[in-house]
């Protein structure tokens, strides 16, 4: 067997040079989708789908040489790696199952149980670049192309409006809005903290904490969180004399009604500093002051409803951007000063927030309650607005679709990229893919 490396194990994995692999439990594996390349902390490869015998299953997977580097690497004790769904390595060289952080064991593949010098030449992969898309080969119009995926982002604007409708009544539409707005407030490292924290803390309880200062919903925030530097170990000694702090932890003590959450469920590492959850979540206090007479819900509502046609995007943007002042103007953390200023929430982020979550949201809302003006005014400042820039998932479909990085989309066709992958690449349904049916 030539000498082997994990680069080397990846590609083998992502061009699927491999066939009849059986787990360490004995089950038939068989991949409908390797999954996209993941260059941020935490798994190698994400959505990927798979079969063990002939039972569908999805989610992410890790690349080792050697099986033991599950526990060498500390995996078995980070519970990023808890969407881990398969092990794939080269070899097999501890009897021990792969168990996550959660105490679920996953299945393990060895690729050196079916692989040969014989078989395939290994070195050659090291720098073959990755499969794209083969219905996209011979594509050299990038405007029909950006007319699919046109099409494909309104499919996607109706399928969140319709989840949206779900929720709505399921539960007060003040909460639903709010979980997607601090969900959109995690980036991916820290999506489902922020899930688990808007299901913890509700919004209710936030507008109506006494006294209803912008520092009584930051305590209940980063208290419920459990990221109040009396909560932290990492924190704690380097903040502890600080008066921002004092004043937070006693607003803590005083209003901290709900269970917490820890700080090892959020991710710091791997994240850019401006980007910590402490200051993701400082920047949430903010909206929520900024919106406290209306409230949150009626407060987004308005924002759209009252944008002026031809300055949709400024006037969103204004409306969840949140500048960094006082404490935050020059922290990164608690007792972590900063030499430069940046924003809380800067126009990308709540343009993110805006195309993902506010647009939506007021769409589905104009629906379910028969304020049609609402849902057609949402829809049209959807199809208008400018993209706020790539994510690793729009630039794997661009690379996918043989687009060059600089192709300029606008937001609506950047979700079209999205729906089609989550609809058609992910699962291999090229039958149903307008890529694959459309003319050349």
């Amino acid at each position: 067997m030539a000498a082997a490396s994990e680069k080397l194990v990846s590609r083998i994995w992502q061009h699927q040079l491999i066939a009849n692999l059986i787990t360490d439990a004995g089950a038939k594996l068989q991949i409908v989708y390797p999954g996209r390349p993941h260059n941020g902390s935490g798994c190698d490869f994400k959505d990927a789908v798979f079969s063990l015998n002939g039972k569908r299953i999805t989610g992410d997977i890790e690349i080792h040489v050697k099986s033991s580097q599950w526990y060498s690497h500390g995996h078995h004790s980070d519970p990023k790696y808890n969407d881990v769904a398969l092990h794939i390595t080269m070899w097999q060289d501890i009897s021990s199952p792969t168990r996550l952080e959660n105490g679920r064991i996953i299945p393990t593949a060895c690729l050196s149980n079916i692989l040969s010098d014989n078989y395939i030449k290994l070195s050659e992969l090291h720098n073959r670049p990755p499969p794209l898309c083969p219905h996209a080969a011979n594509r050299s119009n990038n405007e029909t192309l950006k007319d699919l995926l046109t099409a494909a982002g309104k499919k996607r604007f109706a399928k969140k409006i319709t989840d949206f409708k779900r929720e709505l009544r399921q539960e007060q539409a003040g909460q639903v809005l709010f979980r997607g707005i601090t969900r959109a407030l995690g980036y991916s490292q820290n999506t489902e903290p922020c899930e688990e924290l808007s299901s913890r803390l509700r919004l209710s309880l936030l507008e109506q904490v006494q006294p209803n200062t912008l520092a009584a919903k930051q305590a209940l925030l980063l208290g419920t969180a459990g990221l109040l530097p009396l909560q932290r170990i990492s924190a704690r000694n380097s903040a502890t004399r600080e008066r921002e702090t004092k004043e937070l932890d006693e607003l803590w003590r005083t209003n901290g009604i709900v269970p917490t959450m820890q700080e090892g469920d959020w991710q710091f590492s791997r994240v850019r500093p401006d980007n910590f959850p402490t200051r993701r979540l400082i920047a949430l206090s903010y909206i929520l002051t900024r919106y406290r007479k209306s409230g949150l819900l009626q407060g987004m509502l308005n924002l759209v409803n009252n944008a002026p046609q031809g300055a949709e995007r400024r006037w969103l943007e204004d409306g969840l951007s949140v500048f960094s002042q006082g404490y935050w103007a020059n922290h990164l953390d608690f007792g972590m000063p900063k030499k430069k200023s940046s924003a809380l929430l800067g126009q990308e982020r709540a343009a993110n927030i805006i195309i993902n979550i506010v647009l939506h949201f007021a769409a589905a809302w104009g629906e379910a309650t028969t304020e049609l003006k609402l849902k057609a005014r949402a829809a049209k400042i959807y199809g208008r607005y400018p993209t706020p820039g790539d994510n690793e998932l729009t630039r794997y479909m661009k690379q996918q679709l043989r687009m060059g990085q600089e192709c300029n989309l606008s937001a609506c066709q950047q979700q079209g990229l999205i729906h089609i992958f989550k609809a058609n690449c992910r699962t291999r349904n090229c039958p149903t893919c307008a890529v694959a049916l459309s003319p050349s």
